[in-house]
């Protein structure tokens, strides 16, 4: 149960200035509703909204959520926050369909406190990303387990790009020509100018420069 030294009541209006953030807060405990409320209501800069209205962020309160009891929780939501949850007991659902919900930061009961639950606001609030050591790693191993099972044995790389792609990127950042580029890979040149036009217009990309720092922002090249 979250504690606040001054409590609202729970069909409080909406209240907050104009171009405030807007926070949607959700609890089965009535407690720890009324705490998160007065939370937000002592900051002039984070606007309490209802529930199921547009919201910037959405802040609930869980009890051993699951994929199913998460999916339920996204359901009720008119537009798509960014999800502040914040987890009493076990943690069972699935992580990439949480975070395809739009789940940006966890925070787990045990280690709540107000000061971290203020900066978990602001990192969901910047689109970032704030999840428990157990959940991060969690996380690393779907990503590795999805490279190995699904995107490997198809010749892709987790950015989307295909193997032979990433090479005749690699290949034209180390200013390497067309056609020398083909000789090293096995290829024609105008199979070469094909993947590279494949790459930009799939990605909807400029030209070749682009592509390549694509490449490098996902970290493939």
């Amino acid at each position: 149960m979250l504690r606040s030294d001054r409590v609202a009541p729970n069909n409080a209006p909406e209240t907050g200035n104009p171009g405030s953030i807007r926070l949607a807060v959700h609890a089965d405990d009535p407690i720890t509703h009324l705490a998160l409320v007065s939370y937000v209501r002592r900051y002039p800069q984070l606007a309490l909204t209802r529930w199921g209205a547009p919201a910037d962020i959405a802040v609930a309160a869980l009890q051993d959520p699951d994929t199913e009891s998460l999916g339920a929780l996204c359901e009720q939501l008119s537009s798509h926050p960014q999800l502040l949850l914040i987890v009493d007991g076990h943690w069972s659902a699935d992580l990439y369909a949480a975070l395809a919900a739009g789940v940006r930061a966890v925070l787990f009961r045990q280690d709540f406190t107000w000061e971290r639950f203020g900066e978990t606001l602001k990192q969901a609030q910047a689109g970032h990303g704030d999840l428990p050591t157990e959940l991060q790693g969690q996380l690393l191993d779907k990503v590795r387990q999805t490279h190995q099972e699904v995107l490997a044995p198809r010749g892709l790389t987790p950015g989307g790009l295909t193997l032979r792609e990433v090479d005749v990127l690699r290949l034209v950042s180390e200013g390497d020509e067309l056609q020398d580029i083909g000789v090293k890979l096995g290829y024609s040149e105008r199979t070469i100018k094909n993947v590279l036009y494949g790459v930009i217009k799939r990605y909807q990309l400029r030209n070749r420069v682009h592509a390549v720092a694509y490449a490098i922002r996902c970290g493939l090249i």
